[in-house]
């Protein structure tokens, strides 16, 4: 179908997609059905089968031309303002669009310094002074300079906000050399705070935003003038993440007071979570309540999350939690028959992208029943990662079976008695990386089961001289299982065995977790230290993998301390 697609009617697009709906890749047929069409300049075509506004600013800009061309000037020139008001640049797909509409005298100064405010939000100083060559008037280019003058230098906003009145062009200008200045110097931008609000007459909800945005920056000031500021702000804020950041601020310092006073400041939902009802807890017990300190703890017992554990191993209580089991049943998943046969083939054949974007849709068009019967069908198939999709699919939280596959067992096993490491350590580190996903690549880069960066896998391999032949290397299970226990170990043996600063570590960088453990002083235990890390991702990431190892140890009935013994005793 795709060969002669350039010379294919709407309607028969249209039936195509409508007849292969069940499969993945349908849908894709109008994004290079719509290049053909543009390409050939079918505007009329274009219509007859984009009937709506597209998804993705290039079919959009396709979208509206073709509107243009067809005679329909108002609904063209409305997509081209709104897709030229953008802070960033914009697809080449747009410019015969643009020129149009330019030409039609709509393209004003007033949009030109409007642009110019997105790219100054969006930091983006080179597009700024690409909008300054394209005015037309001497007002508007003086604006314009003095804009980009303010973007070069936020260390003169407060002359700035001094200078021009408070209304809505100044007043944004302000506000983003305000945050620029807080990025580059917070001390700075705290002095000129006050002036700055009071110059430009900022409401109060912006004043809090502004305030709220510098004390993000404060959070770890040295300074005792700071401090007491920071502290003076946040307590007129309502922005959680702050008022959390602040509570673990106090579990850095083992200011157990300062802890119970920020986590009342917290909303009612976040109170009640489980993650400050252990610390406050902890908090009760430090300052003296313990009797409500460890009632409090023991409400939180028995649930399967990091601060139920927590709780514990505080009170010297055994691990537990939710578990389920689901009796697979052939007959619900018949409907799939052929979606799963096609699967089987992709795999079979080395295609796994194809495979996962196939199973991914057969999942959208599951109730829940089949996700769940899904899960289980691909567990009996070996099927791991899919496995896991399905079962978060499904929202199976309890069926800790299905959402930890033992995958790979025969390779964790070997590298991790090759280094005297916990095969079930490897196994759930690889659980929180990739969901057992060989063919798994973040955004940055990081490829297979254990999400290795090329030059991480490079620098290993050189220096425990593993043949390694380049980073498609990273996307066999076994290479890619022998360079990551490699580095793991590396990090483990640096850190005394210390599994907290090692996870830490595998996912932030060494380089940090320095930074993290001169900040906590030797001053913490391991729950207080992992709860301090800054980083969410980090933070949730150290967490998983040690309640994975917890699970792995009860599926495939291994004993184990949650932390060892060494770990517990350590000053973090």
């Amino acid at each position: 179908f795709l060969i002669g697609l350039g010379d294919r009617t709407p309607a028969e697009v249209d039936a195509f997609i409508e007849e292969n709906k069940a499969l993945p890749f349908s849908n894709r047929m109008r994004a290079p059905y719509l290049d053909m069409l543009a390409s050939r300049k079918q505007w009329q075509t274009i219509l007859e089968f984009q009937t709506k506004e597209p998804v993705g600013e290039k079919y959009q800009c396709i979208y509206y031309r073709a509107n243009y061309e067809q005679g329909n000037q108002e609904l063209a020139f409305k997509g081209a303002k709104q897709l030229w008001l953008s802070g960033d640049g914009v697809d080449d797909a747009c410019d015969p669009l643009f020129k149009s509409w330019d030409q039609a005298g709509l393209r004003t100064d007033e949009l030109i310094l409007e642009r110019m405010l997105l790219a100054f939000e969006g930091r983006n100083g080179k597009l700024m002074t690409y909008l300054i060559k394209q005015l037309d008037h001497n007002e508007s280019i003086a604006q314009a300079k003095q804009m980009k003058a303010l973007y070069n230098k936020p260390e003169n906003v407060l002359t700035f906000a001094k200078k021009h009145p408070a209304n809505e062009f100044y007043q944004a200008q302000t506000e983003f050399a305000f945050k620029k200045l807080a990025r580059k110097s917070a001390s700075s931008a705290q002095e000129v705070f006050d002036d700055v609000i009071k110059a430009q007459k900022f409401s109060e909800e912006k004043s809090q935003e502004l305030a709220d945005y510098l004390t993000f920056r404060l959070i770890n000031t040295d300074s005792e003038e700071l401090m007491e500021w920071r502290d003076e702000m946040l307590a007129s804020s309502s922005k959680q993440v702050l008022l959390e950041r602040r509570a673990r601020l106090a579990i850095q310092h083992a200011d157990w007071v300062g802890l119970k006073e920020w986590i009342a400041r917290l909303d009612d939902k976040h109170q009640a979570s489980l993650r400050w009802q252990y610390w406050l807890g902890r908090a009760e017990i430090a300052t003296g309540d313990t009797e409500k300190g460890n009632q409090r703890l023991s409400d939180i017992l028995g649930k399967r999350n990091f601060y139920s554990v927590a709780a514990a191993k505080q009170l010297g209580k055994p691990i537990q939690y939710p578990t389920s089991t689901l009796k697979y049943n052939a007959e619900t998943v018949k409907p799939f028959s052929t979606s799963l046969i096609r699967i089987d083939e992709l795999i079979t054949r080395d295609k796994i992208a194809a495979a996962k974007s196939e199973w991914r849709w057969l999942l959208t068009n599951a109730d829940k029943e089949q996700k769940e019967m899904l899960a289980a069908y691909a567990a009996t198939q070996r099927w791991n990662h899919f496995t896991v999709i399905a079962s978060i699919s499904a929202k199976m939280w309890d069926n800790i079976a299905l959402r930890f596959p033992v995958a790979h067992k025969w390779w964790f096993n070997f590298y991790a008695e090759k280094h005297d490491i916990d095969p079930i350590t490897l196994m759930s580190l690889a659980r929180q990386e990739s969901a057992m996903d060989s063919e798994a690549r973040s955004p940055v880069g990081a490829r297979g089961v254990m999400q290795i960066m090329p030059k991480t896998a490079q620098y290993t391999a050189n220096k425990h001289k593993i043949k390694y032949k380049g980073s498609d290397d990273l996307y066999d299970v076994g290479k890619n299982i022998e360079i990551g226990s490699h580095y793991l170990d590396g990090l483990l043996s640096q850190y005394d065995n210390n599994r907290i600063f090692a996870f830490a570590a595998y996912n932030a960088g060494p380089s940090r977790v320095k930074q993290w453990r001169s900040r906590s002083d030797e001053k913490l235990d391991a729950f207080a230290f992992i709860e301090m890390i800054p980083f969410k991702e980090t933070r949730g990431y150290v967490q998983n993998i040690l309640m994975f190892e917890t699970y792995y140890r009860d599926i495939l009935g291994e004993q184990g301390e949650f932390l060892a013994p060494h770990e517990v005793k350590t000053k973090y």
